[in-house]
């Protein structure tokens, strides 16, 4: 059973569209290839967009990050309008041609798991619940996160985990925005697949293959400075960066950037966003709102969400069914 059975887009992207290729050349300037999408040559694009703005307060960064994002939910999610209610397939970001819009390739990566945190932090939780959940299962499923899935065939393309952080980083940035204990429990399930199958005589080691587990003699650097790091502060409740988060903000690296003062003062007037909304806002307010520790976005979710299953259960079996998690 496929995840998703995406059509082409009856339209083509505007003229000016705010939709971005993955390859470019540094010679010419011209793009290479016509891919787009919200994984492997394109994440840290977005998430620094929204990032320079909290930390810089530069109001070209914001509008560029809203008529991205907006961009984005128009032409590459597929599946039910909303998250956690209604009907139709589980929502999922999928790869496009910048051309015409229509759907490219039939596999995500395992760097778009990223793409939740980065939706934690422009405040819309509820999408980077149902995209966090996806990757989650993914990794119920195999006890990793393939390099590639392919989301028809419900397998993967390309079977090799590097240690990669994208699905832990997204999984301390939930927890910190919701304080719901589920998110607790995928970070235990993560340290015991990863102690499980990776565990080495000196230190953790690639995952050849998530299906068969066997291994490279090869231990990447995020997995100690951004895989390690989002998992020792998931629990590490009285750490000083989870007491003070709002003062603070990741690079997509995983390292620590003090937000500046002017940054924290200044407001800005900028008329409208790409979705026609008036905005008016400072940056303190953005630092506030969107910051690891919030308590506004907190209180954005209702209680069910913080209590019970961030998704709610019917929708949780719905992708453990198309998974083969679940009969």
């Amino acid at each position: 059973m496929p995840i998703l059975m995406p059509q082409n887009l009856p339209f083509c992207f505007p003229k000016l569209s705010a939709e971005l290729r993955n390859v470019i050349d540094v010679q010419s300037g011209e793009w290479v290839g016509q891919m787009s999408g919200v994984g492997a040559g394109l994440d840290s694009f977005y998430e620094y967009l929204l990032k320079s703005y909290i930390l810089f307060g530069d109001k070209g960064d914001f509008l560029m990050f809203n008529e991205t994002y907006h961009t984005i939910k128009r032409y590459m999610r597929k599946g039910r309008q909303h998250c956690n209610h209604g009907y139709g397939e589980h929502p999922l970001y999928v790869n496009v041609n910048m051309i015409d819009g229509s759907t490219l390739t039939l596999w995500i990566d395992s760097l778009q798991a990223a793409f939740a945190g980065v939706q934690v932090l422009t405040g819309d939780i509820e999408e980077a619940i149902c995209a966090h959940a996806l990757y989650y299962s993914i990794w119920r499923r195999f006890g990793a996160l393939p390099e590639r899935f392919n989301w028809q065939r419900v397998s993967p393309d390309l079977a090799f985990y590097p240690l990669r952080p994208e699905l832990i980083e997204s999984t301390y940035l939930l927890y910190q925005a919701t304080k719901n204990p589920f998110y607790l429990h995928v970070g235990q399930e993560i340290i015991e697949s990863l102690n499980k199958y990776s565990k080495a005589k000196c230190g953790y080691a690639t995952i050849h293959n998530v299906q068969d587990k066997t291994l490279e003699d090869r231990m990447e650097s995020f997995f100690l400075s951004e895989t390690c790091k989002y998992l020792y502060l998931l629990f590490d409740v009285d750490n000083p960066l989870n007491k003070m988060a709002s003062h603070y903000v990741f690079t997509t690296e995983g390292h620590i950037f003090p937000l500046l003062k002017q940054s924290q003062l200044k407001l800005w007037d900028f008329g409208e966003d790409a979705t026609g909304t008036e905005v008016k806002i400072s940056v303190s307010d953005t630092r506030r709102n969107v910051s690891n520790k919030t308590h506004s976005n907190c209180e954005r979710i209702p209680d069910e969400r913080q209590y019970l299953l961030p998704l709610k259960p019917k929708y949780m079996l719905q992708i453990s069914q198309a998974l083969g998690l679940e009969s």
